[in-house]
């Protein structure tokens, strides 16, 4: 019977060392998550703090330049020139498509 009891504690010991690491493995990941607000807000300062990549600094500076070298009223001379191309280009394109029909009138009779 003496050895009974001693078996049987040994198995009740080995129980609670075994409950004991766990209790320990779930107040760790008790602890990791209440600290995980506060861990997720510092990355986000973090990320917020950071300098965006210099590719991106540098497009940000040409663009800046861009716009600070023309004025409103440059962008527009821009527009309407372009817009006066395109109607001299489609007055050109319709000249040569009469002038083609023209010479086909004329050589087909």
């Amino acid at each position: 019977m003496a050895k009974l009891k001693q078996g049987n504690l040994f198995e009740e010991e080995h129980e609670l060392v075994a409950l004991k690491e766990k209790e320990r493995k779930l107040e760790e990941a008790h602890r990791e998550y209440v600290k995980l607000p506060a861990r997720l807000a510092k990355e986000k300062l973090d990320r917020d703090a950071t300098m965006p990549p210099m590719a991106e600094i540098k497009e940000r500076q040409q663009f800046n330049r861009f716009e600070q070298n023309l004025s409103r009223g440059q962008i527009e001379n821009v527009l309407r020139t372009q817009r006066h191309s395109l109607a001299m280009m489609l007055l050109l394109a319709t000249a040569t498509i009469l002038l083609l029909l023209w010479a086909y009138r004329i050589i087909s009779t």
